[in-house]
């Protein structure tokens, strides 16, 4: 595909530059300042184009300009406290209306993959969601609610929602050796292998079932990185199209 990544200098959006790249992806980056950009990566980007993450208009121009078929999103960083604020609710609002007017102009929806965590996932068999309990990142129910406030004919979306990431290597090109999507499992809407252990207590069951087990899942950002770059080779009909996707790393014997 022909891929426009935003926030492509930060710790995931370089590393998925990278993955995209190792994929054959025809790859666009979208920077506040190319100068960020290392030059072995700037060197095989198709495009490094100069934007407000922010702004739509700027946004669907360079995917128009490019021909994209995809806009993956890691610029932005949600707040962490209830009462605090970011641009990530801007930048998401941005990215969601350019991909729509984009594919309206052209007749056909833009693939998007969007940036959450783990908080937004469900907890299996109860009616709420992790961030009910931990009032951490509320930012992300606002991407959630803003995706499937939109017709999916119009817009074909995913939200990673991985919990904390680190790198596995500070080298963020070529892309580490042990990185691959392989090292990961993934669900759709729910963690990955969460138990329901707790839940049956009084009062603070949901939050004992959280707090014992969600440390469990950090992943690195390099796996998650080849997670999108493997999954957009499937185009349009992705099996994650219109969904959250959870990950948890199974296949590396110790990740920090």
């Amino acid at each position: 595909m022909r891929v426009l990544v935003l926030g492509a200098t930060g710790n995931l959006g370089s590393r998925l530059l990278s993955a995209l790249l190792a994929r054959g992806h025809v790859t666009v980056g979208f920077v506040r300042s190319t100068s960020k950009l290392p030059p072995p990566i700037l060197e095989k980007l198709t495009a490094a184009e100069c934007g407000d993450a922010k702004s739509a208009s700027d946004i669907k121009r360079v995917v128009i300009k490019h021909n994209c078929d995809a806009i993956v999103n890691t610029a932005g960083l949600a707040a962490m406290a209830p009462w605090g604020s970011s641009d990530l609710p801007a930048i998401v609002e941005a990215v969601i209306t350019a991909a729509i007017d984009a594919g309206d102009e052209r007749g056909s929806p833009v693939r998007v993959w969007l940036l959450a965590g783990l908080g937004l996932l469900d907890i299996p068999t109860q009616k709420s969601r992790i961030v009910d309990y931990l009032h951490i990142y509320p930012e992300h129910r606002e991407t959630w609610a803003k995706v499937t406030g939109v017709p999916q004919s119009r817009l074909v979306w995913s939200i990673l929602c991985p919990g904390i990431m680190h790198s596995l290597s500070s080298v963020t090109y070529p892309l580490d050796h042990r990185a691959s999507a392989e090292n990961l499992l993934a669900t759709r809407n729910v963690a990955p292998q969460w138990s329901s252990r707790f839940l049956c207590a009084p009062l603070i069951g949901g939050y004992l079932n959280i707090m014992s087990q969600a440390s469990s899942y950090g992943t690195a950002l390099e796996d998650n990185a080849d997670l999108i770059a493997r999954d957009l080779e499937q185009g349009l009909d992705s099996v994650w199209a219109y969904q959250k996707v959870g990950t948890k790393t199974v296949n590396r014997e110790r990740d920090p």
